[in-house]
């Protein structure tokens, strides 16, 4: 198992906003500032209840994982597909949604 503790979301550092509008997706912030120190806190609320993030931890522990922390403390890995200026994430019940840097 990879060491979270050296997994700083370097890439994925910046301002997003989610570009996904399936329904499983408006369950997620409208938009994501992730920072150094494997910070990350929600900009607009979800479409439609609680978002599922909203202010906490994001790592990622290799290339293709990115583990955050959801608005219930709990820590849950995404498969993660990253460029430069897009990222998209499947959660583990299968839904797939896509966040665009805003920088």
């Amino acid at each position: 198992m990879a060491d979270p503790s050296a997994s700083e979301p370097g890439p994925l550092t910046g301002r997003w906003r989610r570009v996904s509008d399936s329904d499983c997706a408006r369950a997620y912030p409208a938009g994501l500032v992730i920072g150094p120190g494997s910070r990350y806190r929600a900009v607009g609320g979800a479409d439609r209840g609680l978002p599922v993030w909203d202010v906490g931890t994001a790592r990622m522990p290799d290339g293709t994982t990115l583990t955050m922390s959801t608005s219930s403390d709990e820590l849950v890995s995404y498969r993660l597909d990253a460029t430069a200026d897009r990222f998209t994430v499947t959660t583990p019940d299968g839904c797939t949604l896509t966040y665009e840097r805003e920088e």
